[in-house]
Order: C-alpha cells, then structure tokens, then sequence
C-alpha cells in the first residue's frame, strides 16, 4: 500500500517508507497548524509532518499500528508482521464472519503474517514465531490499558469494560 500526498509549497516530492493510518492525518494537520493537542484528543494519531517535510528517510514516526475488521476485531502491524486477534479475515474476503462460519470454526484463533515475503496473508506463521505474537500482543494489550498508542495521559476507552473482541486479553 502506498500513501500519495501532494504538498507544492511545503514539501519536495520523495519517497518515504513509513506505516501511515488514517488517523495521523489529524495530528499531522495539527502539526502543521501549530496545535498541540490534549492527552484526550487523537489518542492514535502521530503528525508525519517530518516525514513529509524531510527528503532524508527519518526514524519510525509510530511503534506499531491497529486495524479493526468490520466486526471490531483487533489486527496489529509492527514492521513486517502483521497478528489478526480473529480466525477470519475480519470482513470482505474469505473467510467472512456471518458468512463462512463453518470453515472459521475450524481455524486457529490468531493468524500472524510476514508482510514482507506474503503480502497476501497466505501462510499463517503463528506457530512458528510464539516471541513475535507475544511481542504484538502485548503492544496491543499496553495500547488497549493505555486508551492510546501515543506517548500521553491514559484515556478512558469507550463502551463496556470487556469486549467481546478482547476476550483475549488476560491470556498473555
């Protein structure tokens, strides 16, 4: 995946290699206006503005990245692994909750992918790699506790205490 931004007056065309979320748009656009936000607000969002200014590759602006499925399941990317705390793809593709249960019933309940060699997320190499799965766990564990993943104040995260897509939360 790529992330395209056009900026004449504010900086050079280059490329960058960073993870970017949707969400650091609105700590970026902060940065660029010289906001600086509460620890309540953008709580997941860290400002790409010296990445985008910087024609020199710059460090790792965040640690790692979280996805929900259209069911709210939790996916985090670190690097060039990618761990689905979900047997099924989460949404769109096969195999699709509500639609492919029987065949989720029968899969492991995490999946854990090397990005770098299998885009296409084809060979699940959760066993093979138990210090990277407990690795991402416990970054998505400190993320959920924390109520973020930027450096700030611990926020409260919305709705019931324990969700259903966190039953696996206390495995670790």
């Amino acid at each position: 995946m790529s992330c395209i931004m056009r900026w004449p007056n504010g900086a050079k065309p280059h490329y960058v290699n960073q993870t970017v979320c949707l969400t650091d748009f609105y700590a970026t656009f902060a940065d660029i206006n010289g906001y600086k936000l509460k620890d309540s607000e953008g709580e997941d969002s860290y400002s790409l503005l010296s990445a985008i200014k910087s024609v020199k590759e710059v460090k790792t602006i965040r640690e790692a990245t979280v996805h929900h499925s259209i069911k709210g399941e939790f996916t985090i990317r670190k690097g060039k692994w990618k761990l689905l705390m979900s047997p099924s793809s989460g949404g769109w593709s096969y195999p699709r909750p509500g639609k492919d249960n029987e065949v989720i019933k029968t899969l492991p309940e995490i999946q854990l992918y090397n990005m770098a060699i299998d885009p296409n997320e084809s060979n699940n190499v959760y066993k093979e790699n138990p210090k990277v799965v407990k690795e991402l766990k416990e970054i998505l564990i400190r993320y959920i506790k924390n109520g973020r993943s930027t450096p700030g104040k611990t926020q409260k995260n919305d709705g019931k205490e324990i969700w259903n897509q966190i039953k696996w939360i206390n495995e670790i």
